[in-house]
């Protein structure tokens, strides 16, 4: 399983009502849906879940370590990206902790403190606590099945990228998968981004020598969207680059 973009910061809730377990509130039925649901649970029950989850078990492709709470939590870290004001973002804490809490009495060993476990808003927590599961490192899995170690040993330089290039990047993202490989045989790096933030700096730190916003000006959300758009602006920032190296 691969999580990721989720879009909502609920533990893992609603994958788990779908499975068939009880999230429920004072009048035990089930809680909302979203983060708000987490509000409204007062505890956790497991009579109706589907009989053939027993016999699974799941490797949980995680490209990020962030704890379920706290200042790394997927609450703090995340929830801005999803809309969250700063006061939304204490309360969901709040809400996560005590969820964490009736999550350790269904399942001694749920430990909210675990790497992973604030990924996909609280979804890798909800597959460790309460599925037969473990948590990998996504980047790794995909370079180990691309064999790309064996390109990058022999390339003169490596350009890696993604969306947004911001200091989540180092939290174990691709781009800084494909860096630690390529600084493995001292090769230098340089992605390029929809866009990046002043902390994207901190990229430089982890092995991404340079990194370009490939905007060329200022448009809508929709316009750099667009797939021609993107295709263009990309190449032609690339070409810019490359122009540079040439020199």
């Amino acid at each position: 399983m691969g999580i990721g973009g989720s879009a909502t910061n609920d533990g893992g809730v609603g994958m788990l009502q779908a499975l068939g377990f009880g999230l429920l509130d004072e009048n035990g039925r089930q809680v909302s849906f979203g983060a708000q649901g987490l509000q409204e649970l007062k505890s956790i029950t497991d009579d109706k879940v589907i009989p053939e989850l027993k016999d699974c078990s799941f490797r949980i492709a995680c490209d990020v370590t962030n704890p379920l709470c706290g200042e790394t939590g997927c609450s703090a870290i995340y929830g801005p990206q999803k809309g969250a004001t700063p006061s939304m973002i204490l309360q969901m804490d709040g809400w996560l902790r005590n969820y964490a809490k009736l999550a350790a009495a269904y399942n001694p060993k749920a430990d909210p403190e675990f790497p992973g476990t604030g990924a996909a808003g609280g979804l890798g927590f909800a597959f460790l606590s309460f599925t037969n599961a473990v948590l990998e490192s996504g980047i790794n899995i995909v370079l180990d099945e691309t064999k790309l170690e064996d390109y990058v040993k022999d390339a003169d330089v490596v350009i890696t990228g993604e969306g947004r290039l911001d200091g989540q990047t180092v939290m174990g993202k691709a781009p800084i998968g494909v860096a630690k490989i390529a600084k493995k045989y001292g090769k230098p790096v340089i992605a390029f981004a929809g866009c990046v933030t002043p902390d994207a700096v901190a990229c430089n730190e982890h092995g991404i020598d340079a990194f370009f916003p490939i905007l060329r000006g200022v448009v809508t959300l929709q316009e750099a969207m667009d797939s021609a758009n993107a295709r263009k602006n990309m190449a032609d920032t690339v070409e810019q680059v490359f122009r540079l190296m040439k020199i």
